[in-house]
């Protein structure tokens, strides 16, 4: 900004000399001092303009002005009448303006000027000098205080335009805020808006909105304009502390004229020493207020000592009183999201329960539809396991799988195998059931492989019939849980209609078998009444298998086999065996279910014997006795998990009848028992080569070529054996140590197969 600097006379002792260097601030007002300034040194020494001075914007306002001579207006006045009569024979143009100048204001005159300058609007400054030169050239009293009363109505005028304009631009600043209240939807933007216009109204270095923290009960600044250290935008006031601190108490604007040696309020370090980074020394603060409450501050800093007007503080109020509004719309607009999003989400999770409610009014429909048509439980098992999206295995009373139904992916009964067959999992099936017995709800296990496992136990009355589990590969929900359960309600209902269906089949199957065995067997016309509604035709050659299990696991082995019988097979429990009669082509499918399901749980220890096949009828009661002979010398030599051929044991059936396990022990050691001590001590096989040379007729090439050795190492071992066994050689003992023999070669068998068994399970 560019101001004529006044150019001085020529007058040798009464010259002048003025030197005006000005800074300036931001501040306008400044500016309209320093232009008042120039003026009255240009009227009040009627000099003519020889150069300019610079005014600039700067952190501060220096004027210095170094004049001789002229420290009193009225020695001015006088000096310039000397000074304009040493100029005028150079110009007379300057002389004219000196005279006019300095002519007596007259009331026309006066009013002229007064009204020229409102017009453009002149500061009060400029009053102030009309004022005096009114004094100093007006001498009649009256006519000087009636011009000075117009120059103060006039001043009076100034000031209230000013004013007015100050409101109006204060307004404007107010519909700005309020329109952005009403277009702008970010909080944020609206905030930092509201602070900027503060700033610029105010003309004030920096402004700044603080927001209470109910959290961690504390003021932080959420916007900010001007401010430049880090420290001061960052800065967290206690609520007990700083400015902040005293609206929060009293709820009213404060203004300090120095922050740092105001004593009004209570200081904390981190506070002043950000404060003092950002050079700050006068502050206003304004509270924001929702209803009693103030939620935050609104305030404007300058780096210099200020003072605000009662009308600067009221609009900072009204700024800060839309920033409330605008929090606080923000806060129920939030709140209103959040109730809408917690109104959808509920509305979602009401349709997606009616969904699954109406999923399992479906399921419960069908599984009724199924029982109702008489399906087996594999179908309610398919069902669930549709409805539900697992794969679902039906557990038998002892834990065991039976029946499989999946409408997943092949990998997951694949990992349900192996859960399964692992010791932990099933001990937590095992404590699940067990509190599913109690409880009659089903329970989640821990499966360990991110999957999830569910286990419900099904009940026929207080009898456990089995158990339904699932696996899928996410966590059920409520109404699934729901679903599941009913699912083996359901299940649980239809194995106990099958049980009562299979009982009655069972005993006519178990009539027929006794009337097969019986020693005073029926004519062949009624047993073939008998056996025909079982599917079993008695004119085909028949093969018959007793097993023996414990008395209170025959029901279990029964329940576990009635599965995989065929029809036309014969599968009962009789005079505590467990007897299946089939026919010749059918006994291949019986063995191979007797193998995968009784003899591989090792918890049964089964034995068995199979006949050979029969095509009379007549010989069912004599083969029933053989077998059981046979059953009972496999218990005698400790054997389990094993079903062998009749003949094999016929022999010694006949021999140890009714005999103990003590007394077929007692009998091998009696007999052989100094060779099996040989051969335990030394590592040899003295038992094997014997009973070799006894198979083969005593014959020893035909012994040598069985046993791949040479002819004089068996008469070596032969040799070993003479006093050993006495006497062995005579033709009265060699049924005797065969026989030992060979019921020693049954019971090392056994228990090689019990040893390596225990070995697997280790």
């Amino acid at each position: 900004m560019l101001f004529p600097m006044p150019r001085i006379g020529q007058a040798s002792s009464r010259v002048v000399s003025c030197y005006v260097s000005l800074l300036m601030c931001e501040c306008m007002n400044h500016v309209d001092r320093v232009r008042n300034l120039l003026w009255r040194i240009r009227t009040s020494d009627r000099l003519p303009y020889r150069g300019f001075v610079h005014v600039g914007r700067r952190d501060d306002v220096c004027i210095r002005v170094c004049t001789k001579l002229c420290r009193h207006r009225a020695r001015a006045r006088r000096r310039v009448v000397t000074t304009s009569e040493s100029v005028a024979g150079r110009d007379p143009r300057l002389l004219e303006d000196t005279h006019a100048d300095a002519s007596p204001l007259v009331p026309s005159r006066l009013q002229s000027e007064l009204l020229a300058m409102l017009q453009r609007n002149a500061s009060t400054l400029e009053f102030d000098d009309m004022l005096e030169r009114v004094e100093a050239t007006v001498h009649d009293a009256a006519q000087r205080s009636l011009l000075a009363g117009s120059i103060r109505a006039a001043a009076a005028i100034r000031e209230q335009q000013a004013l007015q304009q100050r409101r109006e631009r204060g307004l404007v600043v107010v519909l700005e805020s309020a329109q952005d209240l009403t277009s702008i939807r970010d909080l944020d933007l609206v905030l930092q808006a509201i602070v900027r216009r503060a700033r610029q109204i105010f003309a004030s270095d920096i402004g700044y909105l603080t927001s209470f923290d109910r959290v961690r009960n504390d003021f932080y600044i959420r916007a900010t304009e001007g401010a430049i250290s880090e420290r001061f935008k960052n800065v967290r006031v206690p609520p007990d502390h700083g400015i902040c601190g005293h609206v929060l108490k009293y709820k009213t604007p404060y203004h300090s004229t120095d922050y740092l040696a105001d004593h009004g309020f209570a200081h904390e370090q981190g506070i002043d020493l950000a404060i003092k980074d950002e050079g700050v020394q006068s502050l206003l603060g304004a509270p924001l207020m929702v209803g009693n409450l103030c939620i935050g501050m609104l305030c404007i800093c300058d780096r210099q000592v200020r003072s605000h007007a009662p009308w600067e503080v009221a609009m900072l109020s009204t700024l800060a009183a839309q920033a409330a509004v605008a929090i606080e719309n923000a806060r129920l607009f939030q709140e209103a999201q959040v109730a809408l999003q917690r109104a959808s989400e509920a509305n979602e999770s009401l349709h997606q329960q009616a969904n699954e409610i109406e999923t399992a009014a479906e399921a419960h429909e069908h599984m009724t539809r199924l029982v109702a048509r008489g399906s087996g439980v594999v179908d309610i098992l398919n069902v669930a396991a549709t409805m539900l999206g697992g794969h679902i295995v039906l557990l038998d009373e002892a834990e065991q799988p039976t029946q499989r139904a999946s409408a997943s992916r092949a990998d997951q009964a694949d990992a349900l195998n192996d859960l399964l067959s692992r010791t932990d999992v099933q001990d937590r099936v095992h404590r699940a059931l067990t509190e599913g017995r109690r409880s009659g709800r089903s329970y989640e296990i821990d499966g360990d492989t991110g999957r999830r496992l569910r286990v419900a136990a099904l009940m026929g009355g207080d009898r456990l019939l089995g158990a339904m589990l699932i696996l899928t590969d996410r966590a059920m929900s409520a109404t699934e849980i729901r679903t599941f359960e009913r699912g083996a309600l359901v299940a649980g209902v239809v194995l106990l209609s099958q049980e009562r269906s299979e009982r009655e089949v069972s005993g006519e199957s178990a009539a027929a078998i006794r009337a097969l065995v019986s020693w005073q067997q029926e004519p062949f016309a009624m047993l073939q009444l008998r056996t025909q509604p079982l599917g079993l035709d008695l004119e085909q050659p028949l093969r018959m298998i007793v097993l023996s299990v414990k008395d209170i696991d025959i029901e279990y082995a029964l329940r576990r086999m009635r599965a995989s019988i065929a029809r036309g097979t014969l599968f009962e429990a009789c005079e505590g065996f467990i007897v299946a009669i089939c026919p010749e082509p059918g006994f291949e499918a019986l063995n191979a279910a007797l193998q995968s399901t009784l003899l591989a749980d090792t918890r049964l220890a089964v034995v068995g014997v199979t006949s050979e096949s029969m095509s009379q009828i007549e010989a069912l009661p004599d083969c029933f006795r053989a077998l059981k002979r046979g059953i009972d010398i496999l218990r005698a030599l400790g054997r389990s998990q094993q079903v062998l051929p009749e003949a094999m044991l016929s022999m010694y059936s006949l021999l140890f009848e009714h005999r103990q396990a003590s007394d077929v022990a007692g009998f091998i050691e009696s007999t052989i028992g100094e060779v099996i001590l040989y051969d335990a001590r030394r590592g040899t096989d003295l038992t094997g080569t014997l009973l070799a040379y006894l198979d083969h007729a005593q014959n020893a090439k035909a012994t040598a070529d069985a046993l791949q050795i040479h002819v004089n190492t068996l008469r070596q071992r032969l040799e070993s054996i003479d006093p050993l066994l006495k006497d062995w050689r005579l033709s009265g003992r060699f049924l005797e140590v065969h026989v030992a023999l060979r019921m020693q070669m049954l019971r090392d068998s056994v228990q090689f197969g019990n040893a390596s068994r225990g070995a697997a399970e280790r």
